[in-house]
């Protein structure tokens, strides 16, 4: 095989109160990425209007960083070309760069018949996360690779809940523009917090996979409310409470960031309000704060394939 191309949705993290644990894959946006035989010397390439800022060098580039690393650990020893098409918008909290990664170690593992599963494959996506969050996290790239929504063991990233959400769930989400690195939004967060909201949490995240599982969406919109990473970051992103409130006001189960922001994503029941309404509600409102935001309807999205084998 002479070059494979693979293609990886975008995706929604946290969900709330999953911090680095939960996300949804979601159609909004994809990448793809061409892995070819090169007679010597690897190298990088970025195509496409969302990749302007992304560095085009194999160890600074999610997608390289996954690649060598899983070559590496296989023993794979062949110069490669790697070709990312950007589909999904950087700094959105849409999992951009674990597009990236999820779509690079799928075509390499079909490019060399490595034969390794989805779970086998997640730690090596997540290891792409070290060139732009300055950390190894499992749970964009596992949302990107299995599809539908997932939770992820820090621990042990192969250990991986899969589960195809219920119900006509739409995401509304308003990405304004405004600046914010995966960097500084994890520096916001507390590093301890009480015993009385780890309580919180545990009975918000199980009530979130109970209403995805069941298709109860009003329930989900409830439950993914008022966490405490929404709550640390809230600041980071100005007029949050307030494109809150419209999405609800709209007809929205309920609002949160959207991976670690900027975006807020909102929970629709499209099958009782339709998503536009509550989309432009929240543009709206980052609009009287100031912002200007796009607007954008997403539906969940399938794993990460390969989509062009020779």
């Amino acid at each position: 095989m002479k070059s494979v191309r693979a293609r990886a949705y975008a995706s929604i993290a946290n969900l709330g109160y999953g911090f680095d644990v939960f996300a949804v894959c979601v159609h909004c946006g994809f990448d793809e990425v061409d892995v070819s035989l090169r007679p010597s010397g690897s190298r990088l390439e970025v195509e496409g209007e969302a990749g302007r800022a992304i560095p085009g060098s194999i160890g600074r580039n999610t997608a390289g960083v996954a690649a060598a690393r899983l070559m590496r650990d296989l023993g794979v020893e062949c110069p490669i070309g790697i070709r990312v098409h950007k589909g999904v918008s950087t700094g959105g909290g849409l999992g951009s760069s674990a597009a990236s990664a999820a779509a690079a170690v799928v075509a390499v593992n079909r490019m060399f018949g490595l034969g390794l599963t989805r779970r086998r494959l997640v730690p090596y996506a997540a290891h792409g996360e070290t060139a732009s969050a300055g950390a190894s996290h499992a749970d964009n790239v596992a949302a990107a690779l299995f599809g539908g929504f997932v939770v992820v063991e820090k621990r042990d990233p192969t250990r991986v809940l899969h589960l195809k959400p219920r119900g006509a769930l739409r995401f509304a989400i308003a990405a304004p523009k405004v600046s914010l690195t995966t960097q500084a939004a994890r520096r916001a967060l507390p590093r301890t917090v009480a015993i009385e909201e780890y309580s919180q949490g545990c009975a918000r995240s199980a009530m979130i996979v109970a209403a995805i599982a069941s298709g109860d969406l009003r329930a989900l919109g409830r439950a993914l409310e008022g966490s405490v990473t929404d709550r640390a970051r809230a600041g980071l992103v100005p007029g949050f409470a307030e494109v809150c409130d419209s999405a609800r006001r709209a007809g929205a189960a309920g609002a949160t960031l959207s991976g670690a922001g900027p975006s807020v994503m909102a929970v629709v029941d499209a099958s009782r309000v339709p998503p536009q309404r509550v989309a432009a509600a929240m543009g709206d409102a980052f609009r009287r704060v100031g912002l200007d935001a796009e607007t954008r309807i997403a539906r969940i999205a399938g794993g990460a394939r390969v989509i062009e084998a020779r």
